[in-house]
């Protein structure tokens, strides 16, 4: 997932109204001033990302300018604690107009913003826009997608006499052990892992399970198919196909791939194209990741519940423009980095033609049609978070010793019990 849990942590519990009011000053670049009704059309535009992304909601933005002279959309690009800040200048009144928002925290911020029309029609796959849904309302409308797929190292699948994976049909899971056993030799700083680290929560959704149901009224990773996965993950680890999150703890593994040290990459995503597109040798492909897929985030653009008059009507164009327009779905893609895969048809080529069709970025389009998308939870990132946190330190899933089988169902009890508060 995209998005820095420490950007997700929302203030500590018990934070003063003072407090609140001092954070809400703290993110970077243009402030905006309080939504008001003073009636004027002017809007201002609140984000998160790194520069590439931000500098492609600022071309959106100065895109919508271009198409609606006298129109302007003052940009507030917030570089760290993005979720903290805007709750702070909710609880202020000082929030933008507009305000970028992932389908994973949609729930906590749904009650601050304005319920909005979306037609899934002009999307590519109907789960982009029930990714904006909270409790069967549109609380934000969807502009990028974010499934992942796999790259695989050509030169070592032919080195080791492997036919390569289909480039539209996911291998099974246990296709892809077998793959990776293969793929794997060497001992010590010279290993070659047959896989790169196998993140458990979408190992789970690979598996056909998930981490919550889905009306969010449980948490179901303790279940056989959660405690399944948890025991394919540990193998594969317990093996050497995969390296473990000791292993690479403060390490990349784009580095390592381009090293020669991973057969594949199962955690690819579209910010990865950039990094990727800078590796030759090991000459490298892209295919669906193994199973049902990885979780999709799709992120969106909610309005202020505030907004009102002149303002709220250019909130909602400009929002339309950014989801809807391939003037502005194209700009997702700034040079060789993508922010996003383009949710509508007429965008579909850009993202594919930033490479050679060789390393097949239709891959991304592929799993943007089939891609799972997660309930949304409030307070997700503590809840996920404790119950995460227990898994690495009990269990093989970090660097615990204690049966998966025990730890996840009581974790699960808790998790659940965490979702009821």
């Amino acid at each position: 997932m995209k998005f820095p849990n420490l950007l997700r942590r929302s203030l500590p519990a018990g934070a003063g109204f003072a407090a609140l009011l001092l954070a809400a000053g703290c993110a970077t670049g243009s402030q905006p001033a309080a939504n008001s009704n003073s009636g004027s059309a002017d809007i201002s535009f609140s984000f998160w990302g790194t520069n590439s992304e931000a500098a492609s909601l600022k071309a959106m933005a100065a895109a919508f300018e271009q198409a609606n002279p006298g129109t302007k959309v003052t940009t507030n690009w917030i570089q760290s604690d993005y979720e903290q800040k805007i709750q702070t200048s909710i609880a202020a009144g000082t929030q933008s107009t507009v305000l970028e928002i992932s389908n994973t925290s949609l729930a906590g911020f749904a009650p601050s913003f304005a319920e909005q029309q979306v037609d899934p029609s002009k999307y590519l796959q109907p789960n982009i826009s029930s990714a904006m849904q909270f409790e069967g309302k549109y609380y934000a409308m969807p502009f990028a997608a974010k499934p992942k797929v796999m790259a695989i190292n050509v030169d070592a699948f032919k080195a080791a006499g492997i036919p390569l994976p289909s480039a539209t049909t996911p291998l099974t899971l246990a296709e892809f052990r077998d793959i990776a056993a293969k793929l794997s030799r060497g001992e010590g700083k010279a290993r070659v892992f047959g896989s790169s680290n196998l993140w458990y929560r979408g190992w789970l959704t690979a598996a056909g399970g998930g981490f919550y149901n889905a009306d969010a009224t449980a948490c179901t990773f303790g279940d056989s198919t959660g405690v399944e996965t948890a025991q394919y993950v540990i193998g594969m680890q317990k093996d050497r196909y995969a390296p473990t999150s000791v292993d690479i703890e403060g390490q990349d593994q784009a580095q390592w791939f381009a090293a020669g040290r991973l057969g594949t990459f199962s955690d690819f995503g579209p910010w990865t194209v950039a990094d990727f597109a800078k590796i030759s040798k090991p000459n490298w492909t892209l295919v669906p990741v193994p199973g049902k897929g990885f979780p999709m985030e799709v992120d969106g653009l909610a309005i202020a519940k505030n907004a009102t008059g002149k303002q709220l009507e250019t909130a909602k164009k400009f929002v339309e423009f950014v989801s809807t327009q391939q003037v502005a779905q194209d700009l997702l893609i700034q040079g060789g980095t993508a922010l996003g895969v383009p949710i509508i048809a007429a965008s579909t080529p850009t993202l594919e033609k930033v490479l050679p069709a060789d390393r097949n970025l239709a891959a991304f389009t592929t799993a943007l049609k089939t891609g799972v998308v997660g309930v949304s939870v409030p307070r997700e990132a503590q809840i996920s978070g404790d119950a995460e946190k227990g898994m690495t330190s009990y269990t093989a899933l970090g660097s615990g010793k204690d049966d998966v089988a025990k730890v996840l169902p009581e974790l699960n009890a808790k998790c659940t019990d965490a979702l009821k508060q």
